[in-house]
C-alpha cells in the first residue's frame, strides 16, 4: 500500500489498520510502497503512525529495504534490475524545458529516480515525453499536476510488488494493492486486485477501472479495511 492519503489522513482509519496488523500479523505480510524516503517511513513507524512493515519500497517503489534482513538481499536483488547505462544527469538534461524543472529532493538524489515539477499543462507534458522518446527502458509517471518521475522500466512500485510476490512465493491472489494518486498507477497496470480509498484523486479513479479494483467509499486506511473485506481478506 503507498502511504500518503491511502493509509494516512484519517485517524480513525489508521487506529483500525494497527489493529488489523496486531490481528493477522501471522497472516499477513505488509509493504510500503511510497514516494518517501526510507528514512522518512521509519520515522512515521517510531512515532506509532503506522505498523511495522516487512518491507519499505521507498522512492517510488525503486528501492526495496527488508526489515527483517539486515544484508538486504531482496533488495539488492531488486535494484540489480535496472539497466546499466541508467543516466540520471542524461535524463535531467532532456526533460528541461518549457514548463519543466528539475525537482528539489531535501535529502539527496534517488538513485532511480529523476524527478521533475511541471506546470500542469497538456502540451508541457507531451513535448516532455517526446524529449524522452529517445531513451529506452524508462518509465514516465506524471501526478497531482506537479510531479513527473522518470524510472527504470524494471523499477517502480507496480514492478516492485511484482518483485516481492515472487521473492515470497505468493500467488496473484494472495496480494492486494492499494493507492491514492497517480504516482500510485504503475501498480495499478499489475492484475492484483487493487483498493482505491474515496478520497484518491480523479488521476486515479480514471484509470483503476479493472473488474479486479475496488472504490471504497471510506477514506484512506478505512477504505484500505473495508476493500480487504471486500475481496474476501477479513
Amino acid at each position: 500500500a503507498d502511504i500518503d492519503g491511502t493509509l494516512l489522513g484519517d485517524e480513525t482509519g489508521e487506529a483500525l489498520l494497527h489493529q488489523f496488523v496486531a490481528q493477522y500479523a501471522e497472516r499477513v505480510t505488509l509493504a510500503y510502497i511510497t514516494g518517501r524516503y526510507r528514512s522518512s517511513v521509519l520515522a512515521l513507524v517510531e512515532q506509532g503512525r503506522l505498523p511495522r512493515p516487512r518491507f519499505i519500497c521507498g522512492d517510488v517503489g525503486t528501492e526495496i529495504f527488508d526489515m527483517d534482513d539486515p544484508s538486504n538481499r531482496i533488495g539488492h536483488g531488486y535494484t540489480a534490475q535496472a539497466a546499466s547505462d541508467w543516466d540520471l544527469d542524461n535524463i535531467y538534461r532532456l526533460g528541461l524545458g518549457d514548463g519543466i524543472r528539475s525537482e528539489e529532493f531535501a535529502k539527496g538524489q534517488p538513485r532511480f529516480q529523476a524527478g521533475f515539477y511541471w506546470d500542469a499543462r497538456p502540451e508541457s507534458l507531451r513535448a516532455f515525453n517526446d524529449r524522452l522518446s529517445q531513451l529506452e527502458q524508462v518509465y514516465i509517471q506524471a501526478s497531482y499536476d506537479t510531479y513527473i518521475d522518470v524510472l527504470p522500466s524494471t523499477l517502480g512500485k507496480g514492478n516492485a510488488v511484482r518483485f516481492l510476490q515472487k521473492q515470497l512465493g505468493l500467488s496473484t491472489e494472495q496480494v492486494v494493492i492499494a493507492g491514492d494518486s497517480g504516482n500510485d498507477r504503475q501498480m495499478f497496470e499489475t492484475d492484483f486486485k487493487g483498493i482505491i480509498p474515496v478520497n484518491a484523486l480523479d488521476e486515479l479513479k480514471a484509470l483503476a477501472n479493472q473488474p479486479w479494483h475496488y472504490h471504497s467509499p471510506y477514506p484512506a486506511a478505512r477504505g484500505v479495511l473495508d476493500g480487504l473485506r471486500h475481496f474476501g481478506f477479513t
